[in-house]
């Protein structure tokens, strides 16, 4: 409803109820009584009792004889904004300014602007003039704001107070936060009513410590601001604190019975209070990584209230963070339906589509929520995702390995002395929402006695992802002079399939592949590849894969090996996690090992269990310090020589610098065993991504 026809009906209501009680009001009232000569003491009596209904009959039976009069105008418009009735207040003053002083004027003027600020942030009609009433109160607080002086500007903190709620209600959070700033600086004193918007603020501009000890005084101070209570917590959330924030919450569960009963009535009432602060105490345990335990509490809730577009949201979100993004996206369009207006509904369906590469489906959502909730935080988060998952991408890695003999003598090491490797990728921007090209370069060396060995290649190609299945395929071209024939083009070719959220599989052909030996091709031996994988991820705490590959060397010597692999979760808190790893390769050649020039056990096999630990450092948002350590240790067996067990350590910094954009490094340190002589082999790596792929 617009504001003047709300303001309407309240100012008929207002002079209704004024003429019940107005003894001026009725002509049968004023026919058997006699008109007061000066009805302006009676009436500045009322108004100091504060009886501004009985004042205002007074004042309006007053202008029924006496139309002209200035000082009943006057009184009346004082009166009329003293019951809250802001905008006839203004409109009347406006006609007659000269009636009122500059104090009265600011007064009436403040007024205005404050009522105009409160209905826009009321719920609207539609989401398309979900903003509309609001910035016509700031179109009216920058024309006010104009007419004043600086000096006037500074000392009328009533609308600088109000500027910072509707600036809150605009979404204009780094504005909002920098005028809270500068109040700051002057030494104001900040309102309660405008101090919890600049929390919420606080929070939405991403300095959740700020706001967590600016909610915390609004919380203290005014405790009934249920908004507040909730704000308070996602602070304590935002700011890794998840036990505070666990603790606010089921402090307002405690004070909040899940149902309300007036006495007398015959049915209680649910208590939406409650219910906020219990499925937002489930969602701080979500991103807390308990993502069992809030599975299991919302699709209890969900079942009681399965028309909760809020709840659908929710329990998609939960299934998201456990690896099923079909059992989400089903319950992101269920939310869609019941609340089409729904922000975390809509993002939560474009995350699922783009997860399984359909872009097209998640492009109009996208573009509809960029037209009109551009300022909406959870909208920027999705633009900032959408735009590092679709444009460019690109990494660079570098590694560099040292290897030498038990005891100190030299190396027999297949890997070389020493080795390392460079690699550079770049991937174009997401072109018709399925393909993108790509270029590669690399140099991947190892020293063996008396010379460095290198396969240098650079290469384009393509790939292609839509629904269930991705393509990669392309070409290089080898630049280095170990390889005795001429023809040193080669060709890659990776498919992959999703059968559903828990089972993937994979194809890959490569001529001249990069994971031949060195060793192979420091002789003039080079090797096509040809490999299949298949992987099942039940859940975000289990993984497990399998693979088949075959070397096919030039020699005609066929290589081949399987690989199996388990990751566990066995522990979670919110910045620990402990992982049980596993895995048992195998493998042997056509070729006996004494009739090639490079390491090529006839079979040989082997057995890893490790554990590896993450802890989270630190962490702001989408930036983060994570901590990873590793250790392995198992038997290797090599037919003709035995078994060994072979250690290994690992650990490795992850830095997070943005969205899409991460930082790792490492060191490796490990045992193996060549031929039954054992090495000690030590190692550096450094990968840095830009984009999420």
């Amino acid at each position: 409803m617009p504001i003047t026809h709300r303001l309407a009906y309240a100012l008929a209501f207002t002079l209704v109820s004024a003429s019940s009680i107005c003894p001026f009001s009725s002509v049968s009232a004023t026919e058997s009584q006699p008109k007061p000569l000066n009805p302006l003491p009676e009436i500045e009596r009322l108004r100091a009792d504060r009886q501004w209904l009985a004042a205002l009959a007074q004042i309006e039976a007053g202008l029924a004889v006496r139309p002209g009069d200035e000082a009943l105008y006057r009184l009346q418009v004082l009166t009329l904004a003293d019951l809250g009735n802001a905008y006839r207040a203004w409109s009347l003053y406006r006609e007659r300014p000269g009636l009122f002083s500059a104090e009265e004027r600011q007064r009436l003027e403040s007024n205005r602007l404050a009522r105009m600020v409160v209905w826009g942030g009321l719920y609207p009609e539609n989401e398309a003039q979900r903003l509309e009433e609001i910035r016509a109160a700031r179109s009216a607080m920058a024309e006010y704001r104009q007419s004043q002086s600086d000096s006037q500007r500074q000392a009328d903190l009533r609308t600088r107070f109000d500027e910072l709620v509707m600036l809150n209600i605009l979404e204009r959070h780094a504005d909002t936060v920098q005028n809270y700033r500068q109040l700051q600086a002057e030494g104001v004193q900040v309102p309660l009513y405008a101090l919890a918007r600049v929390g919420a603020s606080l929070l939405a501009a991403r300095h959740p410590e700020e706001a967590a000890t600016v909610l915390e005084r609004v919380v203290r101070e005014m405790p009934e601001d249920h908004d507040s209570q909730l704000q308070l917590a996602y602070a304590y959330s935002e700011a890794e604190r998840f036990d505070d924030a666990k603790r606010q919450l089921q402090k307002i569960k405690a004070a909040e019975p899940a149902f309300v009963r007036v006495p007398g009535a015959k049915v209680s009432h649910a208590n939406w209070r409650h219910y906020d602060a219990d499925t937002n105490l489930i969602m701080v345990g979500l991103y807390g990584e308990d993502t069992v335990g809030a599975q299991r509490d919302l699709e209890a809730l969900a079942a009681i209230g399965p028309n909760n577009a809020g709840l659908q949201t929710n329990l998609g979100v939960a299934y998201q963070r456990r690896g099923w993004t079909e059992r989400a996206l089903e319950r992101f369009r269920m939310a869609s339906t019941l609340e089409p207006t729904s922000v975390g509904a809509r993002i939560g369906q474009i995350g699922a589509y783009l997860e399984h590469d359909r872009v097209d489906l998640a492009r109009p959502i996208h573009d509809e929520l960029l037209a009109r909730r551009e300022r909406d935080v959870q909208v920027r988060q999705m633009r900032e995702s959408w735009d590092s998952r679709l444009g460019w991408q690109w990494q660079v890695s570098t590694s560099s390995h040292r290897s030498r003999a038990d005891g100190g003598g030299d190396s027999t090491s297949p890997l070389g002395s020493r080795d390392g490797a460079h690699r550079a990728e770049i991937r174009s921007p997401l072109i018709h929402d399925r393909w993108r090209l790509t270029a590669h370069a690399q140099d991947a060396w190892a020293d063996y006695p008396g010379e460095r060995v290198h396969d240098r290649r650079q290469g384009v190609g393509a790939l292609y992802a839509y629904d269930r299945l991705s393509l990669g395929f392309g070409v290089d071209r080898a630049s280095d002079r170990w390889l005795d024939r001429d023809d040193r083009t080669g060709y890659y070719l990776d498919a992959g399939w999703r059968f559903n959220d828990a089972w993937r599989g994979s194809a890959s052909w490569y001529r001249q592949s990069p994971d031949a030996s060195l060793q192979a091709r420091r002789a003039g031996i080079d090797a096509d590849a040809l490999s299949l994988g298949l992987r099942w991820t039940p859940s975000d705490r289990t993984a497990v894969a399998a693979s088949v590959q075959q070397l096919r060397y030039s020699d005609d010597n066929r290589r081949s090996a399987f690989a199996l692999s388990l990751d566990q979760r066995a522990y979670t808190r919110p910045h620990l996690q402990l992982d049980g790893l596993a895995d048992l390769s195998a493998s042997r050649a056509s070729r006996r090992d004494a009739d090639v020039p490079y390491f090529n056990p006839s079979r040989d096999a082997s057995l890893n269990l490790g554990l590896r630990l993450n802890h989270v450092a630190w962490r702001r948002y989408s930036r983060h310090l994570l901590q990873r350590f590793t250790a392995y240790a198992g038997p290797y067996w090599q037919q003709g020589y035995g078994s060994a067990w072979i250690p290994q350590l690992r650990y490795e910094h992850e830095w997070g610098l943005g969205t899409g954009r991460k930082l790792t490094y490492g060191l490796s340190w490990s045992r193996p065993v060549y031929d039954g002589q054992r090495e000690e082999r030590l190692g550096f790596d450094l990968n840095f991504r830009w984009g999420e792929q």
